[in-house]
């Protein structure tokens, strides 16, 4: 057990006690009847449940957790909650062509009212699934009032994370290969970092939810725009993420564009470091990898996604070897995801098939890629559960019929795709109680989510991928 914080007052202390833990701690990863003390909105200690109560005595709050596991909460490190107006929408869609003809339409139609309500929506989801930090992606609307707002509705559910605004710049020569919407190109570069810069000042770096630069993708990019960026966040202190290597049909545009591949290209101009996050990487090569070892940069896997759009299978044990830090996202729901349970499964199964070998990955490297390796990218003191961190965590209950008998917690985690979330706490404060909201209402959320979602579908003209019943190509036997 870690010893008591000597500043806390026992009164002053919250005691999570009864539960098994799983702490991400190698010193004690898991903890049978287990507690967790808390003040304010850091870990004071971990530890058996009977040590604690000698600690703590009868002056600690004391809240009941028999029979739940808990552990640290989720970190996605790329999700566009936005997108979650279009969900269900797209399918039977390739990268590019779901771009083309679905989501960047969409994105070109989205309002500040739209974008604020399914932000909500999507974000209690996200806590619902047992997320407690989103690094999200939002390109639609990218105003500062609108970015600033989301920030601060992020805050509101009780998520820790980052808005990460969406920046296009001037349309280039790789935007108009990949037949982007020019709608989303409305500003010069110079535009865009004052745009950004604008944010920042509005709402500064360091709090709950933070405000990074994400140029959207290195194809569709002016080069000179991508490397504003990266300054801005080394200057800022913060991170920054970009969209890299999804398909093979990017990395031939940006070779046959820019002379070279993208995280070679990148490397050259010096942005890459421990503060760069690249979303999806699928479509590295050998000298890449190297690379993005020896700057350790951070790699954001989203294998629902990936398998979702078949864009391919990101090279995970060469990128680990080589130094690279790779972690998990959602990538939202409208690329047939369902939280971040499910990206661990996704991705402990992938693996294995890619190598041909059920040593390839274990639950917890898992459990690692969507705690530790998460928090990492987020810069934030969390995905772990031990003295001086910040008191995020997710008590699951596992007692049903379907997940017994849990021999192993950490392999019936995550191969238990989407378990049921009872109680999430972030920044020392249960935001979900018994699987509800206790700062939102629940209810209007979710209806004001799904009125502003079907609006925008007649507004973008999608009224066509709405359909009740796609047949098979095939018939079924008579």
């Amino acid at each position: 057990m870690t010893d008591m914080t000597p500043a806390a007052r026992p009164d002053s202390v919250t005691q999570f006690e009864g539960a098994d833990i799983l702490t991400l701690d190698p010193a004690q990863p898991l903890i049978r009847k287990g507690a967790i003390a808390v003040s304010g909105n850091r870990i004071l200690a971990v530890g058996p449940q009977a040590q604690l109560a000698k600690t703590y005595g009868t002056q600690a709050r004391r809240i009941d957790w028999t029979g739940l596991l808990v552990l640290p909460g989720l970190v996605d490190g790329h999700s566009h909650l936005f997108q979650s107006l279009g969900r269900t929408l797209g399918d039977g869609l390739s990268l590019l062509p779901w771009l083309e003809h679905f989501m960047l339409p969409l994105a070109a139609n989205v309002t500040p009212d739209d974008a604020i309500a399914i932000y909500r929506l999507a974000g209690l989801s996200a806590l619902l699934l047992g997320t407690t930090a989103v690094i999200d992606n939002h390109y639609a609307p990218v105003d500062p009032d609108t970015i600033v707002a989301l920030a601060r509705e992020m805050e509101a559910l009780g998520l820790r994370g980052v808005v990460a605004r969406g920046i296009f710049g001037p349309m280039v020569e790789g935007g108009h290969r990949m037949n982007c919407d020019p709608r989303l190109f409305r500003h010069s570069t110079a535009e865009e970092i004052a745009l950004t810069r604008a944010c920042l000042a509005a709402h500064p770096p360091g709090g709950r939810v933070e405000i990074w630069p994400m140029p959207e993708n290195v194809v569709y990019l002016d080069p000179e725009l991508l490397i504003a960026c990266a300054e801005l966040a080394a200057k800022q202190d913060i991170g920054w993420q970009i969209h890299c290597s999804e398909s093979s049909f990017e990395v031939e545009i940006f070779e046959s564009l820019y002379g070279a591949r993208p995280a070679i290209w990148m490397q050259a101009q010096g942005i890459l470091s421990d503060r760069s996050a690249l979303a999806h990487g699928i479509w590295f090569d050998d000298a890449e990898i190297e690379v993005l070892g020896a700057t350790r940069t951070h790699i954001v896997h989203n294998p629902v996604c990936n398998q979702y759009l078949a864009s391919g299978i990101v090279k995970l044990d060469p990128l680990l070897r080589a130094g690279a830090n790779v972690c998990l996202g959602s990538d939202g729901m409208a690329v047939g995801g369902s939280g971040m349970f499910e990206a661990m499964k996704a991705g402990f199964l992938l693996q294995r098939l890619r190598e041909y070998n059920p040593l390839a990955t274990s639950a917890e490297l898992m459990l690692e890629m969507a705690t530790l390796r998460g928090a990492a990218v987020l810069r934030r003191d969390v995905g772990q559960l031990r003295a001086g961190m910040l008191a995020d965590f997710v008590a699951l209950d596992m007692r049903g019929a379907i997940n017994q008998p849990m021999t192993r917690p950490a392999m019936a985690v995550v191969m238990a795709g989407l378990p049921t979330v009872s109680d999430v706490v972030v920044d020392g404060e249960v935001v979900i109680r018994a699987g509800r909201s206790t700062r939102v209402d629940h209810d209007k959320v979710i209806a004001d989510g799904l009125q502003a979602a079907g609006a925008l579908i007649e507004r973008a003209g999608l009224r066509d991928l709405v359909r009740d019943w796609i047949p098979p190509a095939y018939a079924h036997p008579a």
